[in-house]
């Protein structure tokens, strides 16, 4: 028999997902003489997206927050399923905190008719460090670190001495530039005096 082909449209219920089947009836092929057409069975593939990754009803995403908004907290512009929406950030957020937008995830399929329960979305602080920061910024931090210390609420103890202060954690140590700056004078000065001492060996060498 020749096979014949023919665009359709389906609806398609919210909530969906991967690997899940549609049935249209009648859509399919012709059957006997007289029988009606068979159904078309349509499986779904759902596409990646970029910025949401969704698991199940829920979705996460991340979304970049200064120390400073970590510290003292603040709000946000979230990117959700339905538009932008406003999030808190509350104060002394630590790294990979996640927070939870409820109701802001994917529809459940196989909810009762006139619910309108969905998942959550999930949203992961990523707090970016700045590479470079000015004087006046570092001066600032060093205050910070140098009050978190003497008010006995950073890490403290041998705990302290193995990993250092946060602020020299992410931006070195003053005392560090110093020794580094040191070996580059003694390099330097020990270069110098190699130089110095090639004259008398070539005298020695010339009275022998």
């Amino acid at each position: 028999p020749e096979v014949k082909e023919r665009t359709v449209e389906c609806d398609i219920p919210a909530g969906i997902d991967t690997g899940m089947n549609l049935r249209l009836a009648g859509q399919g092929a012709e059957g006997d003489p007289g029988a009606p057409k068979g159904d078309l069975m349509v499986t779904v593939i759902v596409e990646e997206d970029d910025f949401f990754h969704r698991d199940g009803a829920d979705v996460h995403v991340e979304i970049p927050i200064s120390v400073t908004q970590a510290i003292l907290g603040g709000t946000v512009d979230v990117k959700t399923l339905t538009g932008e929406a406003e999030m808190t950030i509350p104060k002394g957020c630590q790294p990979e905190s996640k927070l939870i937008m409820r109701g802001k995830g994917i529809p459940h399929l196989n909810r009762s008719r006139g619910s309108n329960r969905k998942g959550n979305q999930i949203v992961h602080l990523k707090i970016e460090i700045p590479k470079s920061i000015t004087s006046r910024q570092e001066e600032l931090l060093r205050e910070f670190d140098q009050e978190t210390k003497e008010s006995g609420r950073g890490i403290s103890g041998r705990l302290a001495k193995a990993a250092g202060s946060a602020f020299e954690s992410f931006f070195g140590s003053k005392k560090d530039d110093k020794e580094n700056s040191e070996e580059e004078g003694k390099s330097s000065k020990g270069e110098d005096t190699n130089d110095d001492e090639n004259p008398e060996e070539e005298k020695k060498q010339h009275a022998q």
